[in-house]
């Protein structure tokens, strides 16, 4: 029996290393946001499963250009962010269980097209500068240069991208709906303990998505 729970832990750690799953946002059907959590071309994590190895999300919505605290409350495939709006930039932080000795951590933003230029609001943030097709990337308040993003466009397409030594990434779409830009396991030496297991690195992953005209 103990061989058996070894090798289903064994699965699911393969199973979630193998995939480059991603926390975002996106529109419900009511005007607001929802919290996905999968691979970009995959089933959504559900509850009972993965979804629920999520830790609560903490969630805000910027109002008036400050931000404010906004419950999740999980579904079936998803969270739920009742009272956001798409045209309010909407931020997220959430983390998975510890595996492979790493803690992954992860943020999410939602940012109307109409927003304008932003300013970090998350540890790993993807912040569009207001210009169209231009997004730099910062991590703990700092441009973050040389690293892998990748693009998938509203024609379920992916390019990959790479940020110049500033942190800005630059692409072209001219497709209307919804872009999803996400960038994963920037690993930084930072041990620790969550849940009672220790680990050693932790791995931030972070997503943006706006919906194109």
């Amino acid at each position: 029996m103990l061989r058996y729970y070894l090798l289903l832990a064994l699965a699911v750690g393969v199973l979630m290393t193998s995939r480059a799953h991603s926390v975002w946002l996106e529109p419900d059907l009511n005007g607001g946001l929802l919290i996905r959590f999968a691979e970009p071309d995959g089933k959504f994590e559900k509850s009972p499963g993965h979804l629920d190895s999520l830790t609560p999300p903490a969630a805000f919505a910027l109002v008036a250009g400050e931000p404010a605290a906004v419950d999740a409350s999980k579904r079936t495939d998803h969270f739920a962010l009742p009272g956001t709006s798409v045209t309010n930039a909407v931020g997220v932080e959430t983390s998975f269980t510890v595996r492979a000795k790493r803690k992954p951590l992860f943020y999410a933003r939602w940012q109307p097209v109409a927003g304008g230029p932003s300013t970090p609001l998350l540890t790993l943030d993807l912040v569009p500068t207001g210009k169209l097709g231009e997004v730099r990337i910062w991590f703990r308040g700092q441009p973050l240069g040389g690293v892998k993003a990748k693009l998938r466009t509203p024609d379920e397409q992916e390019v990959e991208l790479v940020a110049d030594v500033e942190g800005f990434l630059r692409f072209l779409s001219n497709q209307s709906g919804l872009h999803l830009l996400t960038l994963a396991h920037h690993r930084e030496s930072l041990p620790g303990v969550h849940q009672g297991r220790p680990y050693e690195q932790t791995s931030h992953n972070a997503a943006l998505t706006w919906r194109q005209p």
